[in-house]
């Protein structure tokens, strides 16, 4: 019961702080991903010692929970907000690869289909815990249209 307090107080928060605790730290987040995954293979330290799959999963899991709660606040594009689950997926999923394919290019980095996997597992396990906390808090439109 008591992660549901925590789920609608974070959800709460969001709602009332959409560009400086969502838009901006999406873009600064997704920016900071792409720097790390450009950096040469021989040069990346070695982060806690966690195996490149963990990172690769948790990740994707804060980048689709930023782009999850983004995507299903944001009130210019309903259709987007109403399928939020859909895009958030889609998004994350075809970066995922396009940063695999990235990778190729990038001196001791390479394609690897299991780093896609976590990226797509992070992914569905960072949509699952948005779908949680907003559904303790239905979302109506003249709290949308207030923020």
């Amino acid at each position: 019961m008591r992660f549901v307090s925590y789920g609608i107080q974070l959800y709460n928060f969001f709602l009332s702080n959409k560009k400086k605790f969502l838009y901006i730290p999406l873009g600064l987040y997704w920016a900071l991903i792409f720097i790390l995954t450009s950096i040469p293979g021989e040069i990346m330290p070695k982060i806690f010692g966690f195996s490149d799959k963990i990172k690769h999963f948790g990740a994707y899991l804060v980048l689709s929970i930023l782009l999850g709660f983004t995507l299903y606040l944001q009130n210019r594009f309903t259709n987007i907000s109403k399928k939020w689950i859909v895009f958030t997926l889609l998004i994350t999923s075809i970066y995922g690869l396009f940063d695999e394919v990235h990778q190729i290019y990038i001196p001791g980095r390479y394609f690897d289909w299991w780093d896609f996997f976590a990226d797509v597992v992070g992914s569905v396990v960072g949509i699952v815990l948005v779908k949680i906390i907003i559904s303790e808090k239905p979302i109506n439109q003249s709290e949308l249209e207030q923020s």
